[in-house]
């Protein structure tokens, strides 16, 4: 009768703590994600658009461990003309679970974009812009550099002086940056 009892008492034991002994190797909650670095200035050169190859200067600063805010001046000649832009993205740049190092990002932001003539004497016109970008950014992991590729595309621009509000096609600019960090 004992035996009867004590084989299937065993057989419970053992199925219930099998799989307590099986889960001692998986972690209790996922990795958070940490920013690569608090912030950072570079170059970022692009093709494409209305201008061209434009150089531009970037300052992007992380607010979060996942967002950063990204403010952009560049430079360009387009007929002629010219092109005086800056632009302000919020950036959503998660962590990817694979990689530290490789992470994209996402977002949207506002410009501005001015022209001037170089051969007559004419007012500046200023045009405002909606943008989004997206793209992908690698950190060195023992150099305080970052290298990125990005595709940015103007959705509506808004002329100041006359408020019509139009959508080129041709607006959309690929771009590759080099960029120091500050504070990891």
């Amino acid at each position: 009768m004992k035996t009867k009892l004590l084989l299937p008492l065993l057989s419970a034991l053992s199925y219930f703590s099998s799989p307590a002994l099986a889960q001692t190797d998986v972690p209790t909650s996922k990795p958070q994600a940490v920013a690569p670095y608090k912030t950072s200035l570079g170059l970022h050169a692009t093709w494409g658009g209305p201008s061209g190859i434009s150089s531009e200067l970037r300052l992007k600063h992380f607010v979060g461990s996942q967002s950063a805010l990204e403010l952009q001046a560049g430079l360009g000649q387009w007929q002629n003309r010219g092109v005086y832009q800056a632009s302000l993205h919020y950036l959503w740049q998660p962590q990817l679970l694979t990689s530290s190092r490789f992470r994209p990002y996402a977002g949207f932001g506002v410009g501005a974009v001015g022209s001037t003539s170089f051969n007559e004497k004419q007012d500046m016109e200023i045009q405002a812009a909606l943008l989004t970008s997206i793209g992908i950014e690698y950190t060195f992991p023992k150099l305080p550099l970052a290298v990125s590729v990005d595709y940015r595309h103007t959705l509506v621009r808004l002329n100041t002086h006359t408020f019509d509000a139009f959508n080129k096609s041709n607006m959309g600019t690929l771009g590759i940056g080099l960029k120091y960090t500050f504070g990891r």
